[in-house]
């Protein structure tokens, strides 16, 4: 039988750990549960056809998530009959004047014209906006796209292990080694594979120093808040993308998730700043009503890999068939990571890949 090895164990690995794990294959997955993995501290947001981000590479393989994680969700709660993290609650788009509600309400409906799982898209009046979110500040309209999503990125990875384990996959704690040779290494013991999965996260760097490569992938510190609105019932209320980087999103028992910073220089310093916390308040509260800082519960940081050109890389390890590995997925990780996880998945099984990866080439940003 086949062996197949995952470095990693975020949403990427443990995407591909899962669905590996219902082909006929030996996998064993190694994660090192280094503190500030990205997967760890986010919430995501599923909802990648509003972005005016240019690079249209990235905009293939964010749809293309999106449309994976509503099946790929379904069948994890079909498989452990347990609650998965995700939840289609929909998407409010805040803009200050009609003609900007309307350019984005056109560019919406430009963008469901190749996905349907956008859903109903709908322009909101200031009014109808407060009624889908209570807290919005004065003076906003919006666009709704009913197909968008929120998701708890520890549960989900959670629940994705959980239900790798169940169906046979190996999980090992430590720290991995890969040589020059392509070896791979667990606490000083040699681990074999036929094929191998390199999802590393940020600490894709550090893995191939050993191995004599030169690796453009750097590390980005990213803060969120948890803000305590219990005395509103926020188990429905949509996912809030302002006219800002920072985004808001409302989970179950008033839970409010709000963020995040992007810090390019702080490497893996995993520590909660004054400034990243002021950041994030400044600008939620252009946005949001009430006083915020008063409701901060918790803070989360994470530690996102990207590229500098912040494009993604999915294939095959330059000078090694047999070795596959993504990176580079920067803030959309969470968006984007099932969806990459079964990419790699069907490499490792030498399965067609429905996506164009010479447009993502690895060699392009790791070499030797």
């Amino acid at each position: 039988m086949q062996k197949i090895v995952i470095i990693g164990g975020g949403i990427v690995g443990a995407s591909a750990a899962y669905l590996l794990s219902k082909e006929n294959v030996q996998v064993t997955l190694i994660d090192s549960d280094e503190p500030g993995q990205a997967t760890r501290a986010a919430a995501g947001i599923i909802c990648p056809w509003l972005s005016k981000r240019r690079n249209k590479y990235w905009y293939e393989l964010a749809k293309n998530s999106a449309a994976f994680y509503k099946e790929l969700a379904g069948t994890l709660e079909g498989d452990t009959g347990r609650n998965s993290g995700y939840k289609q609650v929909g998407v409010l788009a805040l803009r200050k004047t009609e003609e900007k509600v309307t350019e984005l309400f056109n560019l919406a409906n430009e963008r469901r014209l190749d996905a349907e799982v956008m859903g109903e898209i709908v322009k909101l009046s200031e009014e109808e906006t407060k009624q889908k979110f209570p807290l919005v500040k004065p003076g906003f309209g919006s666009v709704y796209v009913s197909g968008a999503a929120r998701v708890n990125g520890s549960l989900f990875c959670e629940r994705l292990l959980y239900a790798a384990k169940e169906n046979g996959v190996k999980i090992k704690s430590g720290r991995a080694h890969f040589s020059t040779d392509g070896k791979v290494r667990v606490d000083g013991e040699d681990e074999h594979y036929d094929k191998l999965i390199i999802a590393a996260g940020a600490w894709l760097k550090e893995l191939l120093d050993e191995a004599s490569f030169h690796t453009e992938v750097l590390a980005q510190k990213g803060q969120l808040l948890e803000l305590d609105f219990s005395e509103f019932q926020t188990d429905e209320w949509p996912v809030i993308l302002p006219p800002s980087a920072k985004s808001i999103v409302p989970f179950d028992n008033g839970k409010i998730i709000v963020g995040a910073t992007h810090e390019k220089t702080a490497g893996f310093d995993t520590k909660p700043t004054v400034e990243g916390k002021a950041e994030i308040l400044t600008e939620v509260s252009q946005f949001m009503e009430g006083d915020l800082a008063s409701k901060v519960a918790h803070v989360a940081v994470g530690t996102r890999p990207y590229t500098p050109d912040f494009a993604p890389l999915i294939g095959q390890l330059p000078g090694f068939e047999s070795v596959f590995l993504a990176n580079g997925l920067g803030a959309s990780g969470l968006t984007t990571g099932p969806y990459v996880g079964k990419l790699l998945a069907d490499l490792a099984l030498g399965n067609t890949v429905d996506l164009a990866l010479e447009n993502y080439e690895p060699s392009k940003y790791i070499s030797r």
